[in-house]
């Protein structure tokens, strides 16, 4: 990913209850990744700061390791890291 895009692309959250958004850099996201030491395209899930009965999920991105991470809503995977505040 060039540098200018990485600084700029941001990835979009909406929560499964009240469908609220909110959007949060990818290189904040990849940050994140790191941090907790994710495993390969295991994606991260938000509890919703506005309902606290949702989680957020994302919108499809590219992780730090470079696979594409595509979440379903309806069903979110299993393996997904859920952080509780952000």
């Amino acid at each position: 990913m060039k540098l200018f895009t990485w600084l700029f692309t941001k990835i979009t959250f909406t929560c499964t209850f009240c469908e609220a958004v909110q959007t949060i850099p990818v290189r904040r996201i990849h940050a994140f990744e790191r941090f907790h030491c994710l495993a390969d395209g295991q994606p991260v899930l938000i509890h919703c700061p506005k309902c606290r009965q949702g989680v957020q999920c994302p919108s499809p991105y590219r992780c730090a390791t470079g696979q594409f991470v595509l979440v379903d809503p309806a069903h979110p995977p299993k393996n997904a890291f859920i952080h509780d505040r952000y």
